[in-house]
Order: structure tokens, then sequence, then C-alpha cells
């Protein structure tokens, strides 16, 4: 007899939408070895995926992946991890991964099933209706052109509210390298351009409906732990307080506090939801929905470098329309608008078709997304994403690297192109490397190092943050040496924390849990700013959950194995597929030889990437991931040495 798997469902399915065939895989073909979200889907793409696919190529796989905490009660899980071909990807469309919240990926368990592996195209729309293991075909002419809010509206009306959608909205439909997958009212994969990849497919939504439970292989261990690290936990940015709502807009918006997916813990300052938001464009509707994250732009920040003047009422109605029409936020924010402010006052540009540049003016902005997300006119262009619009519009070349730090994706945490985090020199070294070795924004998992040090320093949390000392101290527990947090070390020992966090990402896109909590590695909960809870280092908290749930009798050592396994596998993919060597690495260089946005108190100046010194830290890097120094592969007795033998004889190959 089979054995029972915990944790998992121990079923994937699989759909071609060509031949409109569906079939069953079993998860333990890849769980223990991968853990489940990007391991299992990095597997599969080894395995599957053809060198040199294209992401609107019918071969492409699009593969939508839970983990084993997934539609648990593990505190802060319940994500879905998503990968395919990247459409934004800049120059190349390679294979990459995205993260999505909300309550789809449980109720995808419930249903019966790990994760999605969808290829081929259909030949007219469709979308999936999934339900207690059954899954079917469906028609979904009716849908097509539909927003992503009006999409799901249907689907509660044919198959009950009880259902959990995602899907696309027309600027997937129209091949936006920009365009979301998401569900709800904001959860989305935003970065990546997936939400082309189910266009280019016809595969408008995914349906789920599951009424199953989850077998946890030690639930009463497992149920104290997940106690015992929800009390324990708290955010990145020194969160042991409560947050607060506006009580302004409780009262004039109906705010109130939404977690952005079903494991979360507690409430939190960046996730608020409005049920009555006057519409400003649109005065005869009503809004109702979330604005968080990069969406808290929207309308302008007076005296800051977002200083336009919407408004908050207009801003979420503009974003509210972002949403529905499933564009990438964070492109167009931190990308293709300050991009264009800069054209604008460069002379090079003074209106959009016809309409007059103008941030103030709510009009403008929904004109705006109108066109990326028809393509209509200079929008055909904006729908390509931030660094390919410049060469298609033939002006700002020059301006737009001041925004794009690497393959595609406007800056995040990295000092230089992302006007809006804290963070200054010697960090962003750090996310420098992770920058130049990852195949997108690397922060949407990378969290764990330069927001942690960043907010958890006195300088930047003087109420909440910790001392430097015991930054220092901690930092030399975990890494070996304090110079690899400490602000005056400069380039000493930066590529510890890369290839540590680069593991930790791995395990946290796998099981799938929230980035901005995991790992734990500093607390005001405990004298000594350790986190502990019952018995439990923080650093070993993902790993006792997996055991608990899972059963595996496993070492943390071994656990720490698969995270390097999933990362060296997809070092590989990017050798073999696309033929990645070192001087594609080295080209986000440029992206930090500005001069720095915030200034180190202890330096006084602002600092700039001197290009050697950076050179060598990635010779360290290298030398560390077991990668050749002078073409960046993964080495093939690296390869052997995490479980790859199979992948070692190919890229000897």
């Amino acid at each position: 007899m089979k054995k029972e798997m915990h944790g998992w469902t121990g079923k994937i399915l699989r759909v071609d939408l060509s031949n409109r065939r569906t079939e069953i895989e079993d998860t333990a073909n890849y769980a223990y070895e991968y853990i489940g979200g990007r391991g299992i889907a990095t597997r599969i793409a080894w395995n599957e995926l053809r060198p040199g696919c294209g992401p609107f190529d019918e071969d492409n796989l699009l593969l939508i992946f839970t983990g084993p905490l997934t539609g648990t009660s593990a505190p802060y899980s319940g994500r879905t991890t998503i990968c395919s071909v990247a459409p934004q990807a800049y120059p190349t469309p390679w294979f990459s991964r995205g993260s999505l919240g909300g309550h789809w990926g449980p109720e995808l368990k419930y249903a019966g099933f790990d994760g999605i592996v969808v290829k081929g195209i259909a030949d007219a729309p469709v979308y999936l209706y999934i339900e207690d293991g059954k899954v079917s075909i469906e028609d979904a002419h009716a849908l097509w052109g539909l927003g992503i809010y009006d999409t799901q509206a249907k689907l509660f009306e044919k198959h009950g509210k009880d259902l959990r959608v995602i899907t696309i909205g027309q600027t997937g439909e129209n091949l936006s390298r920009l365009a979301i997958i998401s569900t709800e009212t904001e959860s989305a994969v935003g970065q990546g351009g997936y939400g082309a990849v189910m266009g280019s497919k016809k595969l408008k939504a995914i349906a789920v409906r599951g009424r199953g439970r989850l077998s946890i292989a030690q639930p009463q261990e497992f149920a104290r732990k997940c106690r015992a690290i929800a009390k324990e936990s708290h955010g990145s940015h020194g969160w042991p307080h409560d947050a607060e709502l506006d009580p302004e807009k409780v009262a004039r918006y109906g705010m109130k506090f939404q977690a952005c997916t079903q494991g979360c813990a507690m409430p939190c300052r960046d996730a608020r939801y409005y049920t009555r938001v006057p519409g400003v464009i649109h005065k005869d509707k009503m809004y109702a929905g979330q604005m968080d994250c990069i969406a808290t732009l929207f309308p302008g920040i007076k005296g800051t470098f977002y200083d336009w003047q919407l408004g908050f009422e207009a801003g979420f109605e503009i974003s509210t329309m972002s949403n529905d029409y499933g564009v990438n936020q964070w492109d167009f924010m931190m990308g293709i608008i300050p991009w264009l402010r800069d054209c604008r006052n460069a002379g090079l540009i003074a209106d959009l078709d016809g309409r007059p540049i103008n941030f103030d003016d709510p009009y403008f902005w929904a004109d705006m997304l109108r066109k990326l997300t028809f393509r209509e006119g200079i929008g055909d262009a904006l729908a390509e994403g931030g660094q390919r619009m410049p060469g298609l519009l033939g002006f700002g070349q020059d301006l737009i690297q001041r925004y794009y730090t690497g393959w595609g994706f406007a800056g995040h945490w990295d000092g230089h192109a992302d006007k809006i985090n804290y963070i200054y020199y010697p960090y962003w070294i750090v996310a420098a490397l992770q920058w130049a070795m990852d195949t997108r924004d690397p922060i949407s998992s990378g969290h764990g190092y330069v927001q942690a040090v960043m907010c958890w320093s006195p300088d930047r949390s003087p109420d909440y943050g910790i001392s430097w000392e015991a930054i220092k101290e901690i930092g030399t527990e975990i890494y070996g040496t304090p110079d690899a947090v400490d602000p005056e070390s400069g380039y000493a020992a930066k590529e510890i924390p890369a290839v540590f966090h680069g593991n930790r990402s791995a395990l946290k896109d796998s099981l799938p849990i929230d980035d901005q909590v995991f790992p734990r590695i500093f607390s005001r909960k405990t004298e000594d700013h350790r986190p502990k809870a019952d018995g439990m280092r923080g650093l070993s908290f993902e790993y006792e959950l997996f055991i608990s749930a899972t059963g595996m009798d496993i070492s943390e050592e071994e656990f720490n194995r698969m995270s390097e396994r999933i990362v060296q596998l997809d070092r590989a993919i990017q050798v073999r597929h696309y033929g990645r060597e070192r001087e594609n690495d080295e080209s986000v260089i440029t992206a930090f030889t500005y001069p720095e946005n915030v200034i180190n108190p202890f330096i006084g100046k602002p600092i700039a990437m001197d290009r050697e010194k950076f050179l060598e830290v990635m010779d360290r890097y290298y030398r560390l991931r077991g990668w050749d120094v002078e073409t960046g592969a993964p080495l093939p007795e690296t390869l052997r040495q995490v479980g790859l033998g199979d992948v070692a004889e190919v890229m000897g190959k």
C-alpha cells in the first residue's frame, strides 16, 4: 500500500490545455527532496522545460505550487509559489518565480492537490474548475474581457461564494509583461509578468473548492510549536507592539485589518481593508478593497520623492483600478512613473497621446492605466515594462537606468534605484550580491538580511530597534563574524549573509511562509534579543514546523541542505537553458555606481559602489557557493554534494 503523506496531499495535477487533458502525478516523486513550492517547481523545470523556451510558447510551463505548511495552522503560512519563464525578465525572459498570498493555496490543498502543472495553449478562453479532487476545463468566453473583480464575481455566481479563485485581468489577456495573477482584492503574484503567461495560454482563471482535511504527522506537537512560534514572532520591522488603525479612516472609510494570507498570526500595520471609499473619477461608485505596500504611494506623499497630490480617495480609486486591470504596481510606481516624470522634466515628452502629463490629475492616471492595459497608443510600449519601454519609444534610455537594478525589475531594497526603503552602505553590498545572482527582484524573499538589519537598527527604529552591539553579537553567531553586520565593516564578509539568506529564501518559497517574518534572527521579547519559543531557537522555527508536519526523520543540517539543493538546481537551469555566465551577473554593478540614497551615520557621506572591491566580493561568493569563479557555473562536485548527481552529469557535458 502507498505510504500516507503528511503535510502534502500526495497529488499534483497536470493539465495540457492544447488537448484538454488532465492527469495526476504523485507528489512523493519530488517532495522528500525538494519540499514544495519553488523547490518542486524548479525540479520539474529542470526535467521538462525546453532550453530557450519563450514565455508565450506552447510548451512553456506554468507551475503553481503550495508547500507542506500551506493550509495548516503554521503561523505566517498559506502562500503559493508560481514559476514559469518570466515575460518581465530582461534582456532575456528566463525561468523565475513569484509568490501569492490570500486563501487560494490552502483551498487547493483542501481540494486534494499540492500543485498544478499547466502546459499548452487552449484553442479558446477557458478556466479550470477544481472541486474535491475533480477537475474540469470550462468555457471562459463569458469571462474573457472582464477585470479581476468581475471575473471572481461571475465565478461566485456560477459556483458559489465559498469558491477561491486566481485570475488575470485584461492586462494579462493582452500579454502585457506587467500582468499579475491575483486573488481576492489585492493578493497577487505581482512581479514577473505571469499573468501574461496565463493570457497566452487562454487560461482566464483557476477556481477551487475543497472540503478535505490535511494530515499532520505529529498533530499535538505541531499545534504546540505553532502556538509558541506565533506568540514569539513579529515582523522584520521590529513589531513587538500592536499595529493601530487610523480612527478617522475607520469612521469615514470603514478601515479595518485584513490578513494578506491565511496563516497570518497578527494584525499588520501594512495590511488594511477599506469597506467604503467614494470614487473621484467615477463619482457614482463606492469602492472596497485593500491598499497595501507600494499601493500606498498612489495618493502621493508630500515632501518626498512621490510628492504629487491625488489624495486618499483618488489614490484608492486608481489603486483599485490597477488591481482590477491586473497591473504590476511595483514596476508601475517604482519604475515607469519616476521615469515618465524625469522625461517630462527633461522636455522629452509633455503628454500621453494628447493628455498632458499631470500627476496631480486622477484622470491622467486612469487614462494611462487604460492605455497600458489595452495597449492603446503609447500604452503599447508601456505594456512591455520599464526596461523595454524607452527603446520602443526612442527616448529616455539614460534616465531609465536610475530606476531598474537588474533583470527588468525596478529597484527594491537596493539603496539606489529604490527611493522609499531605508538602507545604506555597507548593507546594500549584500543586496547587490542578491540582485547579481538572482533571476528577478530578489527581495520578495530576501527581506531576511537587508530589511531586518536596517529596521532593527537603533538609528532606523529608535523605539523598537536593538543596539548595534546586540546586532553584531547575533551576527557573529549566525554568520561567523561581526563584519557581516557591522555598519563600519565595508566590503568584508558580505558574501556570507548573501549565501545564507539565498538558501533561507529557497526554504521560504518552498514551505512557503512569509518572508517578512522568517528567518527569526532578532527579537525584543527576550533579554538577549535572540528569538526563542518553547525550547526552540529562532533559526530552527522552519525546521521544527516542517518535521512535525511531515514526520520526516531528518536532521536540521539535512533540511538546510534541501534549500541549498534548490538554489544550485536553479542556477544550473540558468546556465544550461540560457547560457548564463559571470558576465551576466556583473551587469547589475552599474545600478550601484551612483551615490546611495541614505547616508550611513557612521560615515557621514554618500557612498557609491567600488567596482573592483565588489568583484572581489563576487569571487568570494562564487567560492562559498561552490561555483566556478570564472564562469559562475556550479561545479560538478558541488552539485553531487547536494544530491544532484544527475544534474552534475548533464552540466559536465
